[in-house]
Formats: C-alpha cells, sequence, structure tokens
C-alpha cells in the first residue's frame, strides 16, 4: 500500500477529519480567552469559587462534588491559575466529546461524513459554545457521559460484558462531578428494560460495575451525611429562587434554541432513530433517556437548558448517521452534503460573539442579551460575558479601603464577601495587596467558616446598610465599585466599614448562611 493508497482510507481520513476538527475547536476557545482578555474580558464569576474549592480540596462541597476541584488543583498545580491556564481542561473536555461524537456515530454505522456531521453539529450548540468557554462541570459532564454511551454502544455490539465495570466508574465518575447525572443513569437504565440490551442487566459484569461506580461516589456521600447533606438544601433553594418558571413549551423552545434550530433536524431524526427505527430499537434506552429528563425538567419548570445538554452527542450522532444514508441514495450526495455543512456553518458564525468573548465589550453591550436561564439575572451582555468584569476593580477598591484603616483594625480586620465570587475574587487578587482573610455566608464558603475573627472590624462588600446597623455599631460607607458592563445587580457595590459586632460571632454566623 502506497502512501496515498493509506489517507484514502475511510478510517484513516475519518480519524483524521475529528482529530483536525476538535484540534480546531480547541484552539479556538484559547485564542477567545486570549483576545477576550484584551478587551477586558476576565475570570467568569464561578471560575474564582472553583479556584477556592481546588485549594481547599475535600470530598464534598455545598453545591457541587469534588471531582471538578480536584482536577482543577492538577491545573494550578502544573500550569498556574491565569486565566488561560484554567481554560484549558474545558476546551479540552469539549474536543474530546466532539471525538467521541464522532466515534458513537461511527458506532452506529455512519461513514467520515456522518461522523464528522455529528460532531459539527455539537460545535454549532451555542450552549456548548458557551460552557465550554470557562472552567465549569459541565464540559466534564458532556465528555464523561459521552465515553459512557460509546462504551454501551460498543459493550452491545461485540456482546463484552467486561466493559460493565468502565462504564460503572464513569457513572462514579460522573456522579463525582454533578450529582444530577444520576437522572442520566437513572433514564438509560430505565431505558434498557424496553431493549433486548435489558439481559445485560442480569450479567455478573453489570453488578460489578454499579459496585464500583457506588463505591467512587461513596466518599462524597459520607461527606454530605457528616455536614447535614448541605447538597439538597442547595438544590431546593436553586430551584425556588434562581429557576425562571417555564412551561413545557418554554423548555422544548429553549432546547431548540440552545442547540441552535439549524440542528434540530439532525437530533430530532436521532430521537426518532432511537424510539422508532428498526435499527435503532437495540439502542432505545438513549431515546426513553432523553424523554425521561425531558418529563423531568416539564416536572421542575426548570429553565436551564444545560440540564439536558450531556444526552445531545448521541442524538447529533444518531441523526447524522440517518441523514448520511438518505443523502446516499440521492443523486445530489455531494452537493447535498456541502450545503448541510455550509448552513451550520453559517448558522454558527453570528453565535459566536454572543457565546465567546470575541468582541469588545463596547460593541456587545449595544445589543441586548438574547437569553435569561436565571431569575433576577437580566443584563444586556449575555451573564456569561457580564460576569467577567469588575473583580480586578473591585478588589483594588478594597485594598484601598483596606489602607484607611488603623494597623490596630487592620490586625483584626475580616473581609466579608456577599457571594463566592466576590469572595474568590479577593483570594486571587488579595494576595497582591496583603489583604485580611475573606469570609462569606455563600455556599461551601459559609462551611469554612470565620476563622479567627472576632467581629470587631470589618470590611463588608455588597448589603444594605440599614440592616448592617442591626448588627453593627458601626456603619459607614467607605466607597462604591461601580462596573460599567456588569449585569445590573453587581454594576455598583457599596463596601462598608464596620465596626462593634453586636452578636456572638457564632450566632451572626449562623444567620448568614446562604446555600443557593
Amino acid at each position: 500500500m502506497n502512501l496515498n493508497q493509506f489517507w484514502q482510507r475511510p478510517l484513516i481520513k475519518a480519524n483524521l477529519l475529528l482529530a483536525a476538527f476538535a484540534g480546531a475547536n480547541f484552539l479556538l476557545y484559547l485564542f477567545a480567552t486570549i483576545i477576550g482578555r484584551r478587551s477586558g474580558y476576565g475570570y467568569f464569576i464561578d471560575e474564582f469559587y472553583y479556584i477556592a474549592c481546588a485549594k481547599r480540596l475535600a470530598f464534598g462541597y455545598v453545591d457541587h462534588p469534588p471531582l471538578a476541584p480536584f482536577l482543577l488543583r492538577l491545573v494550578l498545580a502544573t500550569l498556574g491559575d491565569s486565566l488561560l491556564a484554567i481554560r484549558v481542561l474545558p476546551a479540552l473536555a469539549n474536543a474530546l466529546s466532539l471525538v467521541l461524537t464522532g466515534l458513537i456515530a461511527r458506532r452506529l454505522g455512519a461513514g467520515v461524513f456522518g461522523q464528522f456531521l455529528a460532531a459539527l453539529a455539537m460545535a454549532v450548540a451555542p450552549i456548548f459554545l458557551v460552557l465550554a468557554g470557562f472552567f465549569s462541570m459541565n464540559p466534564l459532564e458532556t465528555l464523561l457521559w459521552s465515553a459512557c454511551g460509546y462504551l454501551l454502544i460498543t459493550l452491545i455490539q461485540e456482546d463484552r460484558p467486561k466493559l460493565w465495570l468502565a462504564i460503572g466508574a464513569l457513572f462514579g465518575l460522573g456522579l463525582m462531578n454533578k450529582h444530577t447525572l444520576i437522572v442520566y443513569i437513572s433514564g438509560l437504565l430505565i431505558g434498557m428494560l424496553f431493549t433486548p440490551a435489558r439481559i445485560a442487566l442480569r450479567n455478573r459484569w453489570f453488578w460489578a460495575g454499579m459496585l464500583l461506580g457506588a463505591l467512587i461516589v461513596l466518599p462524597n456521600i459520607v461527606w454530605q451525611i457528616q455536614h447535614g447533606f448541605p447538597s439538597l438544601d442547595f438544590y431546593r433553594n436553586a430551584a425556588q429562587f434562581k429557576n425562571i418558571d417555564s412551561s413545557p413549551v418554554k423548555v422544548i423552545l429553549d432546547q431548540i434554541l440552545s442547540m441552535n434550530p439549524i440542528t434540530a433536524p439532525i437530533w430530532l431524526s436521532g430521537l426518532l432513530f432511537f424510539l422508532a427505527a428498526r435499527r435503532g430499537k437495540t439502542y432505545r434506552m438513549f431515546g426513553v433517556m432523553y424523554l425521561i429528563l425531558l418529563s423531568v425538567m416539564f416536572a421542575s419548570h426548570s429553565s436551564r437548558p444545560d440540564r439536558m445538554l450531556a444526552a445531545y452527542p448521541a442524538l447529533f450522532a444518531a441523526g447524522a448517521y440517518l441523514i448520511e444514508q438518505g443523502l446516499k441514495s440521492s443523486r445530489l450526495r455531494n452537493g447535498g452534503q456541502i450545503t448541510i455543512v455550509a448552513l451550520l456553518l453559517i448558522a454558527w458564525l453570528p453565535l459566536l460573539p454572543f457565546s465567546l468573548p470575541l468582541l469588545p465589550p463596547e460593541t456587545m453591550n449595544a445589543v441586548p442579551s438574547p437569553v435569561q436561564i436565571e431569575a433576577g439575572v437580566n443584563s444586556r451582555l449575555p451573564q456569561w460575558l457580564a460576569d467577567r468584569f469588575g473583580w480586578e476593580e473591585l478588589v483594588t477598591r478594597v485594598a484601598n479601603v483596606y489602607e484607611t484603616l488603623s494597623p490596630e483594625e487592620r490586625a483584626k480586620c475580616a473581609i466579608v464577601a456577599g457571594n463566592y465570587g466576590q469572595a474568590g475574587a479577593v483570594e486571587l487578587f488579595g494576595k497582591a495587596y496583603h489583604l485580611p482573610p475573606v469570609i462569606s455566608g455563600h455556599n461551601t464558603y459559609w462551611l469554612w467558616g470565620t476563622g479567627d475573627y472576632t467581629g470587631e472590624v470589618a470590611i463588608i462588600l455588597g448589603g444594605n446598610s440599614a440592616e448592617l446597623r442591626n448588627v453593627f455599631q458601626e456603619v459607614k460607607t467607605a466607597t462604591l465599585a461601580e462596573c460599567a458592563f456588569c449585569r445590573p445587580d453587581l454594576k455598583i457595590v457599596p463596601i462598608y466599614v464596620a465596626k462593634g459586632l453586636k452578636l456572638p460571632v457564632t450566632t451572626a454566623w449562623a444567620r448568614a448562611k446562604s446555600y443557593d
């Protein structure tokens, strides 16, 4: 076989195409971070919190399990805490998910075009564009669940029951990344009851895999028990106060919009393949799982389309396979393939500046944000862009206020932050100013406690001065931290100097708890 024949082999072509596409996608996110930094886009609010958690490794946190902070700790130890460094992992996870989406399509019978189409459909979905652009649990969730899907299809096709060990391990890792993956796992296993694959549930390797998964997640369960199941309180509060109440129609529309309307024919075809096609009945569990997830969204009136994002790679893969098969029997095969790819790319380009920090905020601020996914969070810039501004300026203001205190007051001072973003920003940027410890009642910061704080002097970020006077003897507004591009509730943050806590620190701290 000569070199030309080698490169023409379909498997080689598909592998190279997927690798090149995933690599280009990975570089896009790093490029967006570099370009965005030059325009003033900084750390996203949640990234400060993840860094804080990564520096305090534990088997659990109030609002998430420990896997993401553990992986981020590895990044911090090897690459540092720069903006570019912490963005490597989500970009890499997303790139690998694109490859797995193409490989799932291959397992279902897709050729070179079908595999590429599956990966491209995922890449142009705005929700994946947004969530791979900053550090969070979401890209890891998609990667782990895509790997589960690929291995399950392989297990069924090749009758390799020992793969249940790997699948069980991925189940456990997935739950150590996001608790809500339990809905995916339940939906998948319930779906298997409706397929010939249900016989696999009686195999000893299945139960061994489930046991392995349970052992992996056990440390987090123990942590939850030790701390009074704080995550349950968090999920309850988040559902009550952060969700925008959504009707079933809005839930469906949000799914279509978040995946890009141009991709709807692809993933809907994939859903029909799993639910109705004769060849897809073996894999019907993926369709049943999707319907169960959708039912949970209906029941909870959830406004969060990201709650279902990990279900889509399999749908894109199946839909791409069907479309490729349909084009094979058409005389317009080549033209049809080119047209589909062109349409996806044309629909993708206008979404880029709304998804990634590619344009200056002055330009983006002229256009109202098209999406609101959390109650009370609305701005002209999309939230995922607006929440990258104002942090360094806030810490500079805090440092200036700290410098006005006497040496005796500085020795007794703590910084009290209103949310984990403020607290994490002060921790990250405050090192340069030698600021005192920061405490906050928000989520896991509350569990981390008050340290040696005595209640004598505090610099407080945000809040209401009248309410603060109920608990401190003296409160004065020291300055205002202003941010032109932040969302409305963070555009102006008052910074107070408070002295003389009227309550015992333990009593005041018990009242400060905020799990949301």
